[in-house]
């Protein structure tokens, strides 16, 4: 289950993944609303990358950071170094079940992080494990039939759907969702009853990663049209970029 998390590091930091960095900030962008929506007060995030969402959301009690790669870790630390109430642990979030049951969250982030465990199930039974009837559990992943994937095997470009590409491979990603089987995988794996509190999708991402950043670097895509595309789901609601649920275990 355990991903070789220094070789991630190194890879999400390259130059090579340039358009991800837009993409995060319109990731926060959701999580932070779900955050604010739900009053969240004892948060805990599952891989917080180099910019724990902590750096954004500040009406917490308790802000739990579960981080494996030593770099990403670090940076948490530093980041909230004047700030009381937040626990940073470097480790893989199954090695700390017992501790983590301990406490008691109202809002748990897993942020583009189960299409990359190589055992979703188990991953995702253990995170469930950390949850109860307060507990909101926010999960986003990549869209495996977003507009830029449909678009692509509309036109020829791509063989098949819903199959984890060769770009998604290089970076660890093990498992592709649609809409429909992340509600239906989630509902199937926990082992009580849940509810499905919202479901969608967010930013109409016209091109593939590299496509885009040429797009951005050429002048085609500013800032203005870049918030356009976030806005285009309210017209084709389930072709983002990045699908999402919202559950919360009964």
């Amino acid at each position: 289950m355990q991903r070789d998390i220094e070789k991630y590091t190194q890879d999400y930091l390259s130059h090579s993944y340039d358009f991800e960095t837009i993409m995060v900030s319109f990731r926060r962008k959701k999580v932070l609303e779900f955050l604010q929506t739900f009053k969240a007060r004892r948060v805990l995030e599952i891989g917080c990358g180099q910019d724990s969402i902590m750096n954004y959301y500040k009406e917490f009690e308790s802000f739990s950071i579960v981080e494996p790669s030593h770099t990403f870790a670090a940076q948490a630390r530093e980041d909230c170094k004047d700030i009381h109430n937040v626990v940073v642990i470097n480790d893989f979030v199954e090695n700390r079940l017992d501790e983590l049951r301990e406490q008691k969250f109202d809002f748990i982030i897993l942020s583009s992080l189960l299409h990359e465990v190589s055992n979703p199930r188990a991953f995702l039974q253990d995170i469930f494990s950390l949850c109860d009837s307060q507990t909101i559990l926010h999960i986003n992943v990549p869209n495996a039939h977003s507009f830029h994937l449909l678009w692509a095997y509309e036109g020829g470009i791509i063989e098949t759907l819903g199959e984890v590409t060769k770009e998604a491979r290089a970076f660890q990603r093990h498992t592709a969702f649609t809409l429909q089987s992340l509600v239906e995988f989630v509902s199937e794996v926990c082992s009580k009853r849940i509810d499905i509190v919202d479901k969608g999708s967010y930013f109409i991402k016209p091109f593939n990663h590299k496509k885009m950043s040429e797009c951005i670097q050429q002048g085609i895509i500013d800032e203005a049209l870049l918030q356009g595309l976030d806005k285009m789901t309210e017209y084709c609601p389930n072709l983002g970029a990045e699908i999402f649920v919202n559950c919360q275990v009964k």
